[in-house]
């Protein structure tokens, strides 16, 4: 028996993950498409309602809409669709760079993330067409977190390439 004997398929990456991002592109696409609002994680600002019923008040809204519904929540779940789209073809190929793997998710899903709110402010436009509230806040948060992250993310690959620098110098220090 040789190994031409054995028929294997070469390892692609996690099929189940693959199907779960696959899934949760596709939802995350139709509730960006719909304009579906986000539900509402915080109450601590607002008329002193709770979450929830911001929430169920936001569907309400949704529903009571008549023609088509825009959101700025268009451009989360977008993120997210590509996000879990982008992760799906990485998995698809494991040899891939992690750099590359990186650029591939975070470049087009930041893009959506950052730019799409960002010039739905800077145009004036409502955060939707059905519901009250401005884009301001909301998009000043997500290029707040979004700049953070990326400037987290930089500090840490340098301190990680000095690191490595270092240790190839021998002087690591303990």
């Amino acid at each position: 028996m040789s190994i031409s004997d054995f028929h294997v398929e070469p390892r692609t990456g996690s099929r189940f993950g693959v199907v779960v991002l696959g899934i949760a592109s596709a939802i995350a696409g139709v509730l960006a498409i719909i304009g579906w609002p986000l539900p509402v994680i915080s109450s601590t600002h607002g008329r002193g309602q709770h979450a929830w019923a911001r929430t169920i008040r936001g569907v309400q809204d949704w529903f009571a809409h008549d023609g088509w519904r825009m959101s700025g929540a268009s451009w989360i779940y977008g993120a997210f669709a590509v996000v879990a789209a982008a992760a799906v073809v990485v998995l698809l190929h494991p040899a891939w760079s992690g750099r590359r793997a990186l650029l591939i998710v975070v470049v087009p899903a930041g893009a959506l993330l950052v730019l799409g709110p960002a010039l739905q402010w800077a145009l004036g436009l409502p955060w939707s067409n059905y519901g009250s509230g401005s884009a301001g806040g909301t998009a000043i948060g997500i290029v707040a977190t979004v700049v953070c992250g990326a400037v987290l993310m930089a500090f840490r690959r340098a301190v990680r390439r000095r690191a490595r620098r270092d240790k190839a110098q021998g002087t690591l220090v303990h």
